[in-house]
This record gives structure tokens, sequence and C-alpha cells, in this order.
């Protein structure tokens, strides 16, 4: 078939070939791709596929706004009727405005085309180099978020060994993180996860001349009784696996345990914690089955608050997990926690994926708790990865929270730079996308899109040193 001929045919085949190209980029994006790959892939979104790129952009703009407009496969579906659709008419109107110019005796001379649109590449090229500016260096950071995984089968054994469920096996993240790692799909996880971890950090602390993390552990779910349930929990870190990892790198790590206020033993657990040197523990509401607002935890919040703890709960939506409800991640449940005199840290920031119904942004609502709530902060965890892209953004044109904020990756979830193409320079999108280092790709990202400096080393005032009483901001 002679495709010029036909040009709806040939207009489709072209939007395939960028659809096809979009889902690739996005996805290599997620581990670095090398420019030599990224640049002729975004020159060809950018021209031969420019119309399916326009369709995609606008289902992005609007999809996760309204109501009814939810879901990541909605989302993908509507993308490619408006990706093909656009091509298709934009090919057609073309082929018929060179079908009208040869008519007229102006038949288009496709070779002088080429060379002009070459020579727009040229002077574009040149303009962006002379308006290129990088970034200005960082005098350290902290990042304020990242997971310690590790897994020896499934029940663990409570206080003692790593876990990961079945069902956290079969969701999608961890077929992405195990490649992203390169750790094997089975067997003991715990010390290759540490030994990437410990590589990317020591990266990052070269490149950036001070860095430290916050090591997060992941308590699981506990039934009424206050025991393990561990028939409804997915993943399970326990504290004293992420004290024996800071314990190995006192320069790398800040510890920082998880300790559902479910369980019967809450008591005896955070004393341990305390005297082990926590400085900041997790509640994570959605995987955990736990309303952070339950009187019940008065008690919980109030020794945290005595003792200089810092809360930091996950907020907002979650999709790297199976959970109990997307409910559970309503910032409105800290107000207890906020009563009782904790400083605590709403993690994620109350956001959601773009995908995700309009009632579960709870951004709104954290603006108005920082209001009132001088102990109250939040970090940017997750919002640089791929399905996050309006969170930034949105928090940088708040400016109220910005001095609430907290660097944090959420360690090894990969930022994506890709899906911010829009707000990033060329030079620095490509050198994004090629960052195999996630802790410095996502501090880059988020450096880039206008978080403040203070951001990234508001930490290291809470935590200057691990032998340092702790003291609130």
């Amino acid at each position: 078939m002679n495709l010029r001929r036909h040009p709806l045919v040939l207009a489709l085949v072209l939007g395939a070939t960028s659809l096809l190209i979009w889902a690739t980029l996005g996805i290599a994006a997620n581990f670095g791709l090398h420019p030599a790959l990224a640049i002729p892939g975004l020159l060809w979104l950018t021209t031969l596929g420019l119309p399916t790129s326009f369709g995609v952009v606008v289902a992005a703009a609007v999809w996760g706004r309204f109501e009814p407009l939810t879901g990541f496969i909605g989302f993908a579906g509507l993308a490619i009727v408006l990706g093909l659709g656009s091509q298709a008419v934009a090919h057609v109107w073309l082929q018929r405005k060179a079908a009208a110019a040869r008519a007229a005796g102006r038949p288009w001379k496709w070779q002088h085309l080429l060379a002009r649109g070459g020579m727009g590449l040229f002077l574009a090229t040149i303009v962006l180099w002379v308006t290129y500016r990088p970034p200005a260096p960082l005098a350290g950071a902290v990042d304020g978020h990242c997971h310690l995984f590790g897994d020896e089968g499934w029940p663990p054994i409570h206080k003692q060994t790593c876990g990961l469920s079945p069902a956290q096996k079969a969701n999608h993240s961890y077929g992405l993180l195990t490649r992203l790692l390169r750790l094997p799909p089975t067997g003991d996880l715990n010390e290759l996860y540490v030994e990437a971890l410990v590589r990317q950090a020591r990266e990052a602390q070269e490149a950036l001349g001070a860095f430290r993390v916050v090591l997060l552990a992941q308590d699981c779910r506990y039934t009424e009784e206050g025991e393990p349930d561990w028939d409804h929990s997915s993943v399970y870190v326990p504290n004293e696996h992420v004290f024996r990892v800071v314990a190995r790198y006192p320069d790398l790590f800040i510890p920082c345990p998880s300790l559902n206020p479910q369980r019967k033993d809450w008591e005896a657990e955070l004393d341990y914690c305390l005297a082990e040197g926590a400085r900041v523990l997790k509640i994570h509401p959605p995987t955990q089955a736990v309303n952070p607002g339950d009187p019940r935890f008065r008690g919980f919040y109030r020794k945290c608050a005595e003792n200089g703890t810092r809360v930091m709960v996950h907020t907002g939506a979650e999709h790297s997990a199976p959970i109990a409800s997307q409910t559970l991640g309503d910032p409105r449940f800290l107000q207890l926690a906020l009563d009782e005199g904790c400083t605590v840290i709403a993690a994620h920031a109350g956001t959601k994926a773009f995908f995700d119904p309009p009632a579960e942004d709870h951004l709104p609502d954290l603006v108005s708790l920082v209001a009132n709530h001088p102990r109250l902060y939040a970090d940017t965890a997750v919002l640089g990865s791929q399905f996050r892209w309006r969170c930034v953004p949105a928090i940088v044109g708040t400016p109220s929270l910005l001095p609430r904020m907290l660097h944090a990756s959420d360690w090894p979830f990969p930022s994506n730079a890709l899906v911010f193409w829009h707000r990033l320079h060329p030079f620095t999108l490509v050198a994004l996308t090629a960052e195999q280092n996630l802790f410095l790709r996502d501090l880059r990202l988020k450096q880039a899109l206008g978080m403040p400096p203070d951001s990234f080393q508001r930490l290291d005032d809470w935590f200057p040193a691990l032998e340092s009483t702790p003291q609130d901001p």
C-alpha cells in the first residue's frame, strides 16, 4: 500500500508510532534514559508526532479534574483516542493543503521545507544554549523519606524479619523496583537492597558534599486485640532492622521507626525506639488500617510530644501497596496529634495522582491546617513521580506552604522528569532523564521546579547529629 495515497492510514501509523514513543520514553525515564535515545524520541514527539502529543497533553490536562473523568485506564483510552484523532485531523489537513498548492501550480518542495526545519532546529539549539542556567549548588541536603525493604519470607517473624506478602509482590511497584535496583525477583533481598541503597546514598553524598537520609521502617496491621494481622498486611520492616542498618552507616542514615498505635505493646515499643535514638517515627494509615484521629491514640501522641519525637503520617492517595481505604489519608485526621503537642509531618502533602478522583486531593485541607498549626509540616515524597506531575507546581504556587515543606524522595520510587517537560528547560529535561541516581534525580528535579533551597536543608536543622538532644524548630 502506498501510504502517501492514503493520508488517513499514514496518519494513524504516525500516531500509533508516537503513542508507542510516548509510552516507551515514559517508562524508560524511570530507569534513566541515555540522551542518545531521549533526544531523538523528544524530537519526534515535537515534530512528526506533534499532533499526537497535543492529544495526549489535552487528555492529561482534563483528566482527574472532574469526578467522572478518573482512573488510569480511562486516561489511557482517552489519550489514545485524542492522540490518534489529532494526528489524523492534522495529517489530512496538511495533505489537502499540499494538494491545493499543487492544483494552483505552487507545489510544496519538501526539500526546502526540510532545509528550513533543519535551520530552525539549529537556531533553536543556539537559543536553548544561551538561555540555559545550571542549578545553583546546594550546601548539602537531607532526604526525609527513604524506605528500607527486605524479604525473608511471608509471614515474617514479628520484630525480627522483613517480609513482602504475595499481594505486595503482585503489585505493579514490585516489578518496577526490583528491576530499577537490579534485585533478584525472589530470595533474601535484605543485604542486596541495603547495598543498592548505600551505593546511591554515597554517590549523592559525594556529589552534594553533605547528604543524609531519613530511613523508614514499616509496621504491619494489627487485630482488635493488638496482635499482628499477617493475613491483611503487605509489607513488614521491623524497627530492629532499621536500627541495625543505621548503626552500620551512622553518617548516612537517620532512623525512622514505624509504629502502628493499634499494637498492644505500643508503649514498650515506643520506649525501645526512644532508647535507640529515634527522633521521628512513621504511621501509614492506608496500609496499616489505622485512623490517626482515633481518640484512643491520645496517650500515644502525648508521649511522642513529651519526648520530642516527631510523627510522620502518610497523607493523600496510596497506589504502591494494598490498602484498607484511601479515606485514611485525609490530613484532617492529624488534628488529634497536633492538639497533643506533636510536631507532625504530613508525608506526600495530602496529594493524589493526576488520575485520582478530585475528592482525594487533600492539599487544600493541608494548607488550611498549616495556617493554624505551627508544628505541622509536609514533605515532597513521591511528588516527582510519573503520576504526580501536578503536585510540586501546586505547592510552589502556594507561598504559605513553602516554609513548612521538607525535601523527601520516597526512594526507591523514582522521579520522572519527562512528565514535567513543559516546566523544564530542554537541557535540564534531558540531563534529569539520564540521571541514574534516584536521590540526585529527585532532588535536582524539585530544585528545577522551584522548591526553595531551605526545603532541602530544613531537616539538617532538625537532626544535626545523632547524639544531639532533639529540639523542635
